[in-house]
């Protein structure tokens, strides 16, 4: 379990920007690369740019690590509910 969590603050490192924020453009590039086969129409602009509004809480267009976390949570319930 320490791995998966090292790894997902990794990612997150690896994506934002200075401010430790992921704007779409970083978004976008994580979907597409990292979850491009668990999530649908991680290809779509519009759909990752869906996406990101709705686990965007504060609506500054940028995902806090918090923010993030949420996407994982998410993803990692409907992993376990499809089980």
């Amino acid at each position: 379990m320490e791995s998966a969590i090292t790894k997902l603050v990794d990612v997150f490192k690896n994506y934002s920007g200075k401010d430790k924020k992921l704007g779409k453009k970083e978004f976008r590039k994580l979907i597409e690369t990292e979850l491009n086969h668990f999530i649908t129409n991680a290809d779509n602009k519009r759909a990752v740019d869906e996406l990101m509004g709705k686990i965007d809480k504060n609506k500054d267009v940028k995902i806090t690590f918090d923010e993030y976390f949420i996407l994982v949570t998410l993803l990692a319930t409907t992993k376990y509910n499809q089980m």
